[in-house]
């Protein structure tokens, strides 16, 4: 008696187990036709998109969409040559603080020793350190730039880049970029500051050093909650007033502070372009309208990935942390700067000829086409996305939206000025 009561207790067991299985194996996902609209215009033809675990996914093959965002997907090959890793491409490498020991409770400083053989085995490896005029000559100018391109950028204009980064950038013949608080060097305060003489020296030297804004790489309230959000890329609460400021008060807030910026820069360094670099990558239409009118030709937020001529907003990987080896960043640069594992299904792509990362959903290969997850592609390319799955549409507007998350860990914004 016991023996049959047990029997269908494990069939319903394993048929549980299956159903598990199986909803592992991509059950909990469906195909439909959706009605895609772009930039207000509705497309001709409803499009077969897949949804996989609640991730709208769009086929690399549905040209109609495609070609209405002016992209181009294909699957990335690696190169014939095995010392060409990339290129028409940059791969550019941001870094903070160089440090004397490494302190596990503050990865974002980075030992000078791990610096320095960083900067050894792009040597060794075949990897090309270009300069700053060199990036924009590439970017604006149409000019070429060697085969597995690196620019070194560096934030925030601490004195380590003085003392602990030059001695070796020259050793190995490099120059390097570094984006400073300017306020910050006209009044030095906290941890020491780059001075003005010093950033002389080494501009004859090579580098170079632009904007990180004049004084708004911080975070200012946004609401009488006091909640904050990166002061460039928001408009702020005014405890005192009782209100949000005014889009003519944000407007002239922030142009004043960039505007600001790069008097000082040409006052003192002579600097003839301008460049900034959004503190925490943080940034909105109304801040590229204002580069815009200020003539800040081209500008680097804080997303990995590798940066083409399209980009005017560079991608930047982060060098400068101790919890990647210097033996693991030449890796992820050999591999097209592609940062996450691939599994068997899975695809790395190339976007308008350009390596791209998607560091959340993967794109898939299914019946000789590839899936692309389009949520995530959106906010790369600062697409406004609408899914309206009851109605079976998406609305998908090219105009850039606001990138103001704070910076992760180890990423920029991590030490006060």
């Amino acid at each position: 008696m016991k023996a049959r009561l047990l029997y269908p207790v494990k069939i319903a067991f394993a048929l549980l187990s299956l159903f598990v299985m199986l909803q592992g194996c991509g059950l909990n996902r469906s195909v439909k036709e959706v009605a895609f609209i772009i930039n207000g215009q509705q497309l001709e033809k409803p499009v077969s998109v897949v949804i996989d675990d609640g991730t709208l996914m769009v086929r690399a093959s549905s040209d109609q969409i495609w070609k209405e965002l002016g992209m181009s997907i294909v699957e990335y090959a690696p190169p014939e040559s095995s010392s060409v890793y990339y290129s028409d491409q940059v791969a550019v490498l941001m870094y903070h603080q160089l440090v004397d020991q490494p302190d596990k409770t503050k990865p974002h400083l980075l030992p000078v020793d791990q610096f320095e053989q960083q900067m050894k085995l792009l040597k060794e490896r075949g990897f090309h350190v270009i300069s700053m005029d060199e990036y924009v000559d590439f970017m604006t100018g149409g000019a070429a730039i060697p085969d597995n391109a690196v620019l070194l950028t560096f934030d925030d204009g601490y004195e380590t880049f003085y003392t602990h980064a030059f001695p070796i950038l020259q050793k190995f013949g490099y120059t390097a970029t570094n984006f400073v608080i300017v306020a910050s060097i006209d009044n030095q305060t906290g941890k020491p500051k780059l001075s003005w003489d010093q950033m002389r020296e080494m501009k004859q030297a090579g580098m170079s050093f632009y904007s990180h804004t004049y004084n708004s790489h911080r975070q200012g309230p946004i609401n009488a909650t006091g909640k904050e959000k990166p002061m460039l890329s928001r408009h702020l609460y005014l405890k005192d007033q009782d209100r949000i400021e005014t889009d003519e008060e944000y407007i002239g807030r922030i142009t004043g502070d960039l505007a600001t910026a790069e008097k000082r820069l040409r006052e003192e360094l002579g600097n003839t372009r301008s460049i900034v670099a959004f503190p925490y990558g943080a940034y909105n239409q109304d801040v590229l309208r204002v580069l815009d009118t200020l003539n800040i030709e081209l500008s680097f937020t804080i997303k990995p990935g590798m940066t083409g001529r399209e980009d005017r907003n560079a991608f930047r990987f982060n060098a400068g942390t101790i919890k990647q080896t210097p033996e693991e960043l030449i890796k992820l640069l050999s591999e097209g700067g592609y940062t996450k594992k691939k599994k068997d299904n899975e695809v790395r792509v190339r976007i308008n000829g350009k390596n791209v990362n998607f560091t959340k959903k993967q794109p898939i290969r299914e019946e000789g086409d590839i899936l692309i997850p389009l949520r995530e592609l959106c906010k790369m390319y600062s697409i406004e996305i609408n899914w309206n799955n009851s109605q079976n549409t998406v609305a998908l507007k090219t105009t850039p939206v606001a990138e103001d998350s704070p910076a992760d860990p180890g990423s920029d914004g991590v030490s006060s000025p």
